[in-house]
């Protein structure tokens, strides 16, 4: 029976020896990078774990980045989703105290309440925000590190809930009730998991349970993260994207990158794909709308305030002593070469690239996802939060099919079966 067992190991493997033979290729500049950083005795982090999350996430992108070049098709059982819902579950349970004091969550939380007695969170230093191991760990106070549309619906949601819990306890809200705590948290984002099974069951033209279970695949692990309200509003632009309404698409994204800056990525694609259709007035009006709306947002708050608290901070030797600084391959690289000081060179040199290759390749689809995941390799920081927006788009290209849908009698099945 065991022989059995690792037989249909053996041979699931072979369906994959292209992949495993490019990822172990990968991998092997990085354990060079991990011996000379060790010679040197120069590491910023000396925790094993956190090197092998660094050759993970690198890696990890660039077999995203093959997948996406090469085209290939990929067939995903529902087993799989299963299987990633209880193991997330399962992290969940592990980690407990980790997803209730988390620094986003006890941040959105601190910026929502300073709202509410009417202090600018991006102003105000009352915002916690977790301190690295080598500074002593536990939390300093600081300014809100994301985006109005982020504080502004958290804060609403929040705020909501905490005035009917308080009526209900008709004291201090309890953390059972949901308000300005975890379970406040918890609440807004499990709202924002059923709109967007909705959102999904009408973009995939798929069952709603179909849905849901794809749903809380790419929710659950980030259930305690604000990157949930970023990922709905991503899920919005797509459905008025299939409803051919692009420039409410924009509108969406605009509205998603104003929560987790990431998206502005796929809105430069977007505005890219005019531009290549000779579109110059839509283009004009998709970039308007977003400078229109990001202005908007920022001006309430200080548009210098809201940048330096927000975007320009993660360019900071500040980011840099809090150990939220490296992991991707070009911040790993900076803090090799010891050049941390002018790291905002590296990154404006590298999404000047990006944005080259966003112009040269002409796939629609393929530009989202290349784009996207070459920003993950610029980013200065480990942000594989932003994996389920990309896993999305591959979906949305047919390259990873789910549900077993039927492929068209004239095509040639060149997928590749995942379980």
């Amino acid at each position: 029976m065991t022989e059995s067992f690792f037989s249909q190991v053996y041979l699931k493997l072979q369906t994959y020896k292209m992949e495993l033979l490019i990822g172990l290729s990968l991998s092997a500049p990085f354990f060079l990078f991990i011996l000379f950083a060790f010679i040197r005795n120069d590491f910023l982090v000396l925790d094993p774990s956190y090197w092998v999350s660094v050759i993970a996430y690198n890696v990890v992108i660039i077999l995203g980045l093959w997948v996406a070049i090469s085209k290939r098709t990929f067939q995903l059982s529902p087993m799989i989703l299963y299987y990633g819902i209880g193991f997330s579950f399962l992290i969940l349970i592990i980690f407990r105290d980790i997803a209730f004091s988390g620094d986003i969550t006890v941040g959105v939380i601190d910026a929502s309440l300073l709202l509410w007695q009417g202090q600018n969170p991006y102003v105000v230093e009352g915002v916690r925000h977790a301190r690295s191991l080598e500074l002593g760990g536990g939390f300093r106070y600081t300014t809100y590190p994301y985006l109005p549309v982020d504080l502004l619906t958290y804060a609403l949601l929040l705020g909501s809930m905490n005035f009917v819990s308080s009526i209900i306890s008709g004291s201090a809200v309890p953390e059972y009730l949901p308000g300005f705590n975890a379970m406040g948290i918890l609440i807004s984002n499990l709202l924002f998991l059923a709109i967007s099974a909705f959102l999904i069951s009408k973009i995939l033209e798929t069952k709603l349970k179909q849905a849901v279970i794809l749903s809380m695949a790419l929710f659950i692990i980030l259930i305690w993260n604000n990157v949930c309200l970023a990922q709905t509003l991503f899920f919005a632009g797509w459905y008025f994207h299939k409803q051919e309404q692009t420039n409410l698409t924009v509108v969406f994204w605009t509205l998603s990158m104003l929560s987790k800056y990431f998206t502005g990525i796929f809105i430069v694609a977007y505005i890219v794909e005019c531009l290549r259709k000779r579109e110059i007035l839509d283009s004009i009006i998709k970039s308007l709308i977003t400078v229109l709306m990001t202005f908007m947002f920022l001006f309430p708050f200080g548009m210098l305030e809201v940048l330096n608290s927000t975007v320009f901070f993660y360019n900071t030797e500040e980011r840099i002593l809090d150990g939220s600084f490296g992991g991707s391959l070009v911040s790993e690289l900076v803090l090799f070469l010891r050049l941390e000081s002018i790291i905002w060179v590296f990154t404006f040199i590298g999404f000047a690239c990006i944005l080259i290759i966003a112009f040269i390749i002409s796939d629609f689809y393929q530009r989202l996802i290349v784009t996207s995941l070459c920003s993950l390799l610029v980013i200065s920081g480990i942000s594989a939060q932003f994996f389920p927006m990309i896993l999305f788009v591959l979906i949305l290209s047919n390259q990873v099919i789910l549900f077993d849908r039927q492929e068209r009698k004239d095509e040639p099945n060149t997928s590749t079966s995942l379980l």
